[in-house]
């Protein structure tokens, strides 16, 4: 065994425990990212390029290999998806009849950094991951780092493809499907759309995150204090990729809030991650996890009905209108194309 792989082999047992909290595991996130970013052959530390390699997708914005990587700055975030997906892992192993689980990882970055840990704790005898990314330079960083890492037997393939569309061969349906493609209330990234094409080839798949809900309401006043919720507005979770199967059009049903009568500050938009059984990410856990402001400014009076849908496509993301005046929408952030 390499030094790089017993070093990553003593993290992740820690960060592969469930019994483990996200806040005790902070400091085995920051060793992880150090690790990758020391052995990987994409450079983390130049000021320019940010967004060099992004692409605009009919399903949305697929972000640069860089941005991509910064994801694992954030240690709540990368411990609740890694704890996530090792509970998920184990627990079908449990019931795979002796084979290994099957894990599509679609949307690996170059660091493929949810599925280091898992490799180094489960044999590949017990695990196997098809590691899928748009971008070829993205999936290149992400082969070579496992390679660094001796890890190469637990894959069974790379796959170079828009997971939005992508079609699995017939005869080797994932256990485990786990994609991390979103940003801040579901916006700008492809996250539904992924799961939307992959769920329906595999409803018998466990699905991380499990669920991701959008809800309406208020920041909290001060950090010992939670979110004001007014109500969910939108859900993706397997009931839902269920319901949504027959849905026409390029919008998905969403809920309507009704405001306050007294509206003292601006609503906005939370977002709730839960990863995998008990594992969650609340609000201000992560950047995923920021209260959103709505767009535009929107003048609302309190008493005020907001119609929501999720609209689909190269922009996906929520939108919204005043009942009073069915003519204004107001769209939830778009990319930045410049």
């Amino acid at each position: 065994m390499t030094s790089a792989r017993a070093e990553l082999a003593a993290m992740a047992a820690a960060l592969c425990d469930p019994r483990r909290s996200l806040a005790s595991l902070v400091g085995e996130t920051v060793q992880l990212r150090q690790l990758v970013e020391r052995h990987s052959g994409l450079a983390m530390d130049r000021q320019d390029g940010l967004r060099d390699g992004e692409s605009f997708l009919p399903s949305g914005w697929a972000i640069s290999p860089v941005q991509a990587g910064l994801c694992a700055r954030e240690p709540y975030r990368s411990a609740a998806f890694i704890q996530g997906l090792a509970l998920a892992v184990r627990e079908r192993l449990a019931v795979s009849g002796g084979r290994p689980v099957r894990v599509l990882y679609a949307g690996c970055g170059p660091f493929a950094l949810l599925a280091l840990p898992v490799m180094a704790v489960l044999d590949a005898s017990e695990v196997q991951f098809a590691i899928l990314d748009v971008h070829a330079e993205t999936l290149d960083y992400a082969r070579e780092l496992i390679a660094a890492l001796g890890l190469d037997s637990h894959v069974a393939e790379y796959i170079c493809a828009d997971a939005a569309a992508y079609q699995m061969p017939a005869g080797a349906m994932p256990d485990v499907i786990v994609s991390e493609t979103m940003n801040t209330a579901l916006g700008k990234e492809p996250q539904v759309a992924i799961l939307r094409n992959l769920h329906a080839q595999a409803p018998a798949a466990a699905l991380l995150p499990a669920a991701v809900t959008v809800h309406l309401g208020l920041d909290r006043r001060s950090p010992g204090e939670p979110c004001t919720d007014w109500g969910r507005v939108f859900t993706l979770d397997a009931a839902a990729l269920r319901a949504w199967q027959g849905e026409p059009g390029d919008t998905l049903p969403a809920a309507s809030i009704r405001l306050p009568d007294v509206l003292d500050e601006a609503p906005r938009l939370l977002t709730r991650i839960r990863v995998h059984g008990d594992i969650v990410l609340g609000d201000h856990a992560c950047s995923l996890n920021l209260p959103l402001a709505l767009p535009g400014k929107p003048s609302l009076a309190g008493g005020s009905v907001l119609d929501f849908q999720y609209r689909l496509g190269g922009q996906p993301g929520l939108v919204f209108s005043l009942r009073e005046t069915p003519a204004f929408t107001q769209a939830l952030p778009k990319p930045d194309f410049r």
